[in-house]
């Protein structure tokens, strides 16, 4: 197996003509891609840093974030990708935790004692920042750094939404496994146009930044909005990208995509949530291409499974809601709380092996033997296998509700508010009841001009789902609901002012 650094001498020997990344009126061929990576990582070498120091990243998508990730992996450096959505505090204590040498900065936080190289999104090469004058003045590192496939190479940190977050530290090994997985779900080829619409901090579009650039596919980096879709796609004919399904709705409902020719794209990845048949229909019809679903986890370095354009075709109605199949290098189970298989159609939890599961979590073998217990990772989500060997993710293991002794999968009570013509954004959790122990509620946003109530979306629900599952209080936000990172609905944050106050 060979090192992520080799990709970049590989890229600029085949495909050194070719148009590497796009970044607005930035296009840097992978010839030109390759010095400047090799400069920023001799730069960073010459500030003293050593292999397996810790450098982080803090900005939006950008042709230098790509570089950053592309650095790094040359010089043996352990980059360290910060969500953008994060509060000063978690950025200082992430800094602290890791010992974090230098913080690459693009976005504005005082990182106190630790040093900082700065530039804007909207400056040029050659710009007169601290990121290009290292470029500029920095003899470039012809020959990367010594590392070994288990060396740590990233460390992502999870949203800590039930806690302090942990820092899933993935190896070399682990980020080019899912490159090649990746290449091979995808069928990613030179001819892709990728578009890094989810934020790069976050693996939903991490992997592509090395699958794409061992293909000599082209990298569109932007910071997402979804009114510059189409004019992107249009423009730089994109052909592939992954974004959750908020996102596409979005899209498709706010931005006027009809105005531009898509033709180009082929097929979009979606994960973080199953697709409502009203969206995946709306999404479909607008968008013209493949729209196929992914399961995937920051633990294994993304991807998990994924649906091929075949799943959709062979089956469409009882398998959209499939994940498909896991990728090559993933060993998949569901078992139960014994560690055991469960049959074909019981719900268990999601157990993953292979080269795709990480080190560990930054300095918290507690934390790392919990969560592997038996070379098994246990995920926390919970799924059904079908005899063909197809997966469905139904929900999180600590998210479902049990009310009355019954079990509640919110996944399932989403999409049946969803189902609702005029629900946009759904979220289901449990709170506390003296009489069920849990009691089922619902937050939800209307379409502009929605005019359904609470007691109509009950109603709605009663002839879709088992009456001990729908909402006993249903709550219509005239605010977007909170998102996570890379777009999911933040329902932890919505969850916890209830379960507050009982203690």
């Amino acid at each position: 197996m060979f090192p992520l650094s080799r990709i970049v001498d590989r890229a600029a020997s085949l495909y050194g003509r070719q148009v590497a990344v796009s970044d607005g009126a930035v296009r840097l061929s992978y010839a030109e891609l390759a010095g400047r990576v090799k400069a920023l990582a001799g730069g960073l070498l010459a500030r003293g840093l050593r292999p397996g120091d810790r450098v982080a990243i803090l900005g939006h998508n950008s042709f230098r974030y790509l570089e950053a990730n592309l650095a790094c992996a040359y010089a043996g450096l352990i980059l360290v990708p910060l969500n953008t959505r994060l509060a000063g505090a978690e950025y200082d204590r992430i800094l602290q935790r890791t010992e974090t040498s230098l913080l690459l900065q693009a976005l504005p936080h005082d990182p106190g004692t630790v040093a900082a190289l700065r530039w804007s999104d909207d400056e040029p090469p050659g710009a007169p920042n601290d990121y290009e004058a290292m470029i500029a003045a920095a003899t470039p590192l012809e020959q990367p750094a010594s590392v070994e496939p288990d060396s740590i190479a990233q460390i992502f940190f999870t949203s800590g939404t039930t806690g302090e977050p942990k820092g899933v530290c993935l190896t070399e090994a682990n980020l080019l496994s899912s490159a090649l997985d990746s290449i091979v779900a995808l069928e990613l080829t030179g001819d892709d146009v990728w578009l890094h619409a989810p934020p790069m901090f976050h693996l939903v579009d991490a992997f592509a930044i090395w699958a794409v650039s061992l293909v000599g596919g082209r990298h569109v980096t932007t910071h997402f909005d979804p009114m510059r879709f189409g004019p992107l796609v249009q423009a730089e004919r994109i052909t592939q990208t992954s974004l959750p399904p908020t996102l596409l709705d979005m899209i498709v409902r706010l931005s006027p995509i009809g105005d531009y020719d898509l033709a180009s794209l082929e097929r979009i990845s979606y994960g973080g949530a199953p697709m409502p048949d009203a969206s995946f229909d709306r999404c479909a019809a607008a968008l013209g291409c493949d729209l196929l679903q992914a399961y995937g986890i920051t633990e294994t370095g993304g991807m998990v499974c994924q649906q091929l354009p075949r799943d959709l075709r062979h089956d469409g109605a009882t398998r959209r809601n499939s994940v498909g199949q896991p990728v090559l290098s993933i060993d998949l189970r569901i078992v139960d709380d014994d560690a055991r298989d469960v049959a074909d159609g019981e719900i268990g939890e999601f157990a993953v092996a292979g080269a795709r599961v990480m080190a560990g979590y930054w300095r918290d073998p507690t934390a790392t033997a919990a969560a592997i217990p038996d070379g098994w990772y246990r995920t926390g989500d919970l799924g059904i296998r079908n005899a063909d060997g197809h997966f469905t993710v139904v929900g999180r293991k600590k998210e479902m509700i049990i009310s009355g002794g019954e079990n509640v999968y919110p996944t399932e009570v989403e999409n049946a508010l969803l189902a609702h013509p005029e629900v946009v954004e759904a979220a289901v959790f449990g709170v506390p009841s003296e009489r069920w122990g849990e009691e089922v509620r619902a937050i939800v946003v209307l379409a502009a001009g929605g005019t359904a109530t609470p007691v109509t979306l009950m109603g709605h629900c009663r002839g879709l789902i088992g009456g001990y599952k729908i909402p006993k209080i249903i709550e219509i936000s005239p605010e977007p609901l909170p998102k996570s990172g890379p777009g999911k609905i933040a329902k932890a944050l919505l969850r916890a002012p209830y379960w507050e106050k009982r203690s």
